[in-house]
């Protein structure tokens, strides 16, 4: 989605200096859109093993990076070696959580079930 990569082209800007800050209707769109496709999802009632659509892979593989990337710009935060607004920090949790989100449901609309993993 275009918006998306816009956001993440600010946050890049932001992280290398420049005067660029994602705003807080950016937050609430991500969450709104979250929302939005959580309502049509049954409810998560424990974890789920990632899979199943190649599509959902696709979500799932975007979804681990974007974590990775929220870690790393709040190791640099902490570390003082950047500086980001908060709503930068809220804005990359909540793209993974969308990203699952999208995950869910492109498995959904395959008609394939989630898979809960397996405890010892």
């Amino acid at each position: 989605v275009l918006w998306i990569q816009n956001c993440l082209f600010t946050i890049q800007a932001e992280i290398a200096g420049a005067h660029k800050k994602i705003d807080k209707k950016e937050i609430e769109e991500i969450e709104a859109v979250t929302d939005m496709i959580e309502k049509k999802l049954p409810p998560i009632k424990t974890f789920f093993i990632s899979g199943g659509s190649e599509i959902a892979v696709l979500f799932d593989i975007s979804r681990t990076m974007t974590r990775k990337a929220e870690r790393r710009v709040v190791g640099g935060v902490e570390n003082g070696e950047i500086k980001v607004g908060a709503n930068t920090l809220i804005f990359l949790n909540r793209l993974s959580s969308l990203l699952y989100a999208y995950a869910r449901y492109s498995n959904f609309k395959k008609g394939i079930n989630e898979k809960s993993p397996w405890y010892n």
